[in-house]
């Protein structure tokens, strides 16, 4: 299958996914079926990184649409971004690459730690004593900084694009490293073993509660795996694992492009969103 046939598969998963999200009644189903559509485009991604012959002009139209996409987040009041994740995948594969490569990779890798640190630190300071809402905090000021605070799906996903890349060009090892990948995500999600393993450190060593809020906040805005939230129904809740499901379709591309139709996806994604989210609020 070639890349444009993948991505029209994830937009069609995406698509159902996002029905089930903004419309009321929708079956549960919908969503088991939309879990697969984030790691397609991640693969596509990994490999539009690849290939693109200029990743400077791919850099920026994620981020553009990244910082487009927070103002619809910021007037709709939504968390769907996915532009935010791919654009902080591909800076990772990027210095990644500079490490191959030994291009100046220890400057480059110092300047993204402090990036990344003081744009976490400036959300967290402005959410704790500004004025400004939160959402605008969180999504238009995070995107616009490229700050990985607040990416949709955390940095869960950016994790599985690196997988991608590693093993792009060896197909077993990418069906077996998804398949840990996978393993380890459910684990996580379906039960209580973060938060408990909290509790029991708090419990116990009464000098690390700060630091353990901090880990446990950390884990929630940034890591994509929020304390709270795990250890839900594998069917109705924590269904993240589900994503296993897309395998089959990535371990059928065959490096072709296909069809170019570069600013599609980059339109049809805030559309549709939109879209659904005003029938949802306003016609049912």
């Amino acid at each position: 299958m070639s890349s444009f046939g993948l991505k029209i598969l994830a937009l069609v998963l995406m698509v159902i996914d996002h029905m089930a999200e903004f419309l009321p009644g929708m079956p549960v189903w919908m969503h088991w079926l939309g879990r697969l559509a984030a790691p397609v485009f991640i693969y596509c991604s990994v490999w539009s990184f690849t290939y693109t012959r200029d990743r400077k002009k791919y850099f920026l139209r994620l981020y553009i649409a990244g910082v487009i996409m927070s103002f619809i987040q910021l007037g709709l009041n939504i968390p769907n971004n996915f532009f935010r994740p791919l654009f902080s995948l591909m800076v990772i594969l990027y210095l990644l690459e500079c490490y191959q490569k030994k291009s100046h990779f220890g400057k480059k890798f110092v300047f993204y730690i402090f990036w990344q640190t003081g744009t976490i630190v400036l959300c967290v300071i402005l959410l704790s004593c500004s004025h400004l809402p939160e959402t605008f905090i969180a999504y238009v000021l995070a995107s616009v900084m490229g700050s990985i605070f607040y990416l949709e799906g955390g940095l869960i996903y950016v994790l599985l694009g690196v997988l991608f890349w590693i093993f792009k060009d060896q197909k077993k090892k990418l069906a077996v490293s998804y398949c840990i990948f996978d393993v380890l995500l459910f684990g996580l999600t379906t039960t209580s073993i973060i938060s408990l393993s909290l509790g029991w450190l708090r419990f116990h060593f009464r000098i690390l509660t700060v630091p353990l809020e901090v880990v446990g906040y950390l884990l929630d805005t940034v890591i994509g795996l929020p304390p709270v939230e795990l250890g839900g129904s594998m069917w109705w809740q924590n269904n993240e694992w589900m994503m296993i499901g897309c395998l089959p379709f990535l371990l059928t591309y065959n490096k072709s492009k296909g069809r170019s139709l570069k600013w599609f996806f980059y339109i049809v994604y805030p559309v549709h969103i939109v879209g659904l989210w005003y029938i949802g609020n306003n016609c049912l």
